[in-house]
């Protein structure tokens, strides 16, 4: 019976064998010869693949027996590449000769691989493939008589097409993977603002981890009820989120979102004004003033964080629901007059709706649910307002097993501190406990919670920042028409002998060297006596983990260990100055006035209340409300404004102590009231 190529590749493997067994080794081939591979031997996707190999990759051989070789025709156009010697030797599968295809000695990439042929009818030739000695493949080989030669112009022009195809995709696939452009600002106050530290391109720089611009736009009109103030059309402002007065909450980034395209999608996330904007207004109805360096004092992270777990938990954070409301807010950007010096994200294309539709909804939920599962073991909702607890999602993020951890660790809720004057800074022993002397290990170290690790840091961007941070970012004088300046001289001396000791000059430089003070040092927590939770938090385990990232950096470690100044190529550095303390650093007072409520975890509302003893401190008071009272020296945090828009402060809470940092508590009235006054002007 004559068989042809198609009559095998409908037969089983098992058939397949049995005919190879039973088959001669048969003559060299001699020219053409037309092959076809055989996967998935007998099924109708093995006859499929067979067909796209064909066309794609490999078309057959060429046999040359005047030098006892061949080469292969792969490929789309049938290039001849790969050399194989020929010759007849013992089959390896069957009993007896088979001819045998080496390519051990002729080919490095394919040097492990090994074919056998043998003739199965009149020109007809099925042939098995080694990869060393595991058989992992069937082929045939006929001559070009065979009578399919007629195929051969059409499946080259198929082959053609395809490649041209290819070749395209493949391109634009390679353009947009490589496609990382970050919204720019002129202005070193908007780069600060709105830049970008490099955090939209992901862990990893993989797909994600930055938030789809559209997304971020449509979770608030998804999820309303998720709000705190359950309010559609006004963006994240119900978390303390900052918008300027000309932007569109609908549509446009409060402060401290930034935006980059990112394989082709513009993607938002945090960035350092986040956590160091705030607002100050002189009374109720009153415009915000922006203050930029300044603790985030209306933003809830917590809050935020609860919002995206729950939006990412509930059954409608998918494309069928996602789509139509970016749809919709699409139509809306093109009705609406934004401004047109800002960049505005294109609405989605075919493209991005497709990739949105099957790939990218899915992962930015399954991304939000394994970063809230991680962090699950936390109580944000015990955060409020312009607080934190900074170094816990760390140790979650860095692999540390939390549920193992002793009690005492979990709770490390603090102030975010503001960020004015870095310059005068280097050296001190940062973060609230002093766990730090780098400004640049502090900067890079903060900037974990913007998305930058090594590998997505956007380093120019984040200089950037750091340059504005070192000198120009000056914290705003107090409204001068509430200042008693004959009190606040009267005041003076009493910080000198009371409190100078601990915080140094009122401008920089706030020490110098042999003045006898203790600025920028740590004061142990047996003698400071406030809340120890925060302190507690921060291990040395943890200290050790810190000072393992950015190792490999910088990279010509020898050039660099002299030349810190170097930025270029000494910038970024592996850490080396966490350290583990055992009290809480004395900080300068820069800018005093907007960084209340006061003490390391804001548990006393006003300079007032401060220099008042422990048991005199309020033990219920609201935050996050920003109206100034300038009086006492902190915000308002009592009334029905505080409570309506306020976040409730209870110092009984653990980690939210209100004790401790008795200094001054004893001065008569009057030397306090012209403390205070002197304050003012810090």
């Amino acid at each position: 019976m004559i068989l042809l190529a198609k009559d095998l590749r409908s037969m089983s493997g098992s058939e397949l064998d049995t005919l190879f067994r039973g088959s001669p080794a048969g003559p060299i081939p001699v020219g053409r010869t037309r092959g076809t591979a055989i996967l998935f031997a007998g099924s109708w996707f093995g006859r499929l693949l067979s067909v796209m190999i064909r066309v794609l990759f490999w078309k057959g051989k060429i046999f040359r027996p005047q030098s006892g070789d061949l080469k292969n025709r792969v490929g789309p156009l049938g290039w001849r590449l790969i050399r194989a010697a020929v010759s007849e030797g013992d089959s390896w599968f069957a009993d007896g000769p088979a001819v045998i295809l080496d390519y051990s000695q002729t080919s490095f990439l394919a040097r492990k691989i090994r074919d056998e042929i043998r003739l199965v009818s009149p020109g007809l030739y099925l042939g098995v493939v080694y990869w060393g000695k595991r058989r992992i493949a069937r082929f045939t080989l006929e001559s070009d008589d065979q009578g399919e030669g007629r195929l051969a112009g059409f499946t080259k022009a198929v082959g053609v097409v395809t490649l041209a195809t290819l070749l395209i995709g493949g391109a634009y696939v390679a353009i947009r993977l490589a496609d990382d452009r970050p919204v720019t600002y002129a202005l070193d106050e908007d780069h600060f603002k709105y830049g970008s530290t490099g955090g939209e391109r992901g862990f990893g720089k993989q797909l994600g981890f930055g938030i789809p611009y559209w997304m971020w736009v449509a979770l608030p009109e998804l999820f309303p009820e998720y709000l705190p103030d359950g309010q559609t059309g006004v963006g994240y402002r119900a978390f303390g989120m900052i918008y300027e007065p000309d932007r569109d909450p609908r549509l446009e980034l409060p402060i401290g979102m930034s935006m980059r395209r990112v394989q082709g999608i513009d993607r938002v996330y945090f960035n350092c004004a986040v956590c160091h904007t705030g607002t100050v207004r002189a009374a109720p109805g009153e415009p915000a003033e922006i203050v930029l360096g300044m603790p985030a004092n209306t933003f809830d992270l917590g809050a935020l964080a609860g919002f995206l777990g729950r939006a990412a938990t509930d059954w409608r954070f998918r494309s069928d629901r996602m789509l139509p409301k970016i749809e919709e807010l699409a139509r809306l950007q093109q009705e609406l007059t934004l401004s047109g010096d800002r960049y505005q994200p294109q609405p989605l294309d075919a493209l991005d709706r497709a990739i949105f539709r099957y790939v990218g909804i899915a992962l930015m939920r399954e991304q939000l649910l394994t970063l809230t599962s991680r962090l699950a073991f936390m109580d944000m909702t015990t955060w409020g307002p312009g607080r934190v607890d900074t170094f816990n999602p760390p140790k979650a993020l860095l692999g540390f097993p939390m549920e193992k951890a002793p009690e005492r660790e979990l709770v490390g809720n603090a102030d975010l501190p503001s960020v004015w004057n870095q310059r005068w800074k280097q050296g001190m022993q940062l973060h609230w406990d002093g766990n730090n002397t780098s400004v640049d290990e502090r900067n890079l170290s903060a900037a974990f919670g913007t998305g930058a690790t090594p590998t997505t840091l956007d380093k120019d961007k984040v200089l950037r920042v750091a340059a504005w941070l070192w000198d120009k970012a000056q914290p705003p004088d107090f409204p001068e028409p509430f200042i008693d300046r004959e009190l606040a001289a009267r005041g003076k001396p009493v910080y000198q002998q009371y409190c100078w000791s601990c915080h140094g000059n009122r401008e920089p430089p706030y020490r110098t060297e042999g003045d006898g003070g203790l600025v920028g040092t740590v004061t142990p927590i047996a003698e400071i006596g406030t809340d120890r939770a925060r302190l507690d938090s921060y291990t040395r385990l943890l200290a050790v983990a810190q000072n393992s990232l950015y190792a490999g950096f910088p990279a010509d470690e020898a050039h660099c260990r002299d030349r810190p100044g170097d930025l270029e190529r000494c910038y970024p550095a592996r850490f080396s100055h966490f350290r583990k303390t055992y009290g809480y650093a004395n900080l300068p007072l820069d800018g005093l006035w907007l960084r209340a409520p006061y003490l390391h975890n804001g548990s006393v509302p006003t300079l007032y209340d401060l220099l008042e003893p422990a048991e005199n401190r309020p033990e219920v008071f609201h935050i996050g409300y920003d109206v100034y009272d300038y009086q006492d020296v902190g915000f308002v945090s009592f009334g029905p404004d505080a409570e309506r828009q306020g976040w409730r402060y209870d110092t009984r809470e653990r980690g939210n102590g209100n004790g401790g940092h008795d200094y001054g508590t004893l001065l008569a009235p009057d030397l306090k009231e012209a403390l205070i006054e002197y304050l003012k002007t810090f």
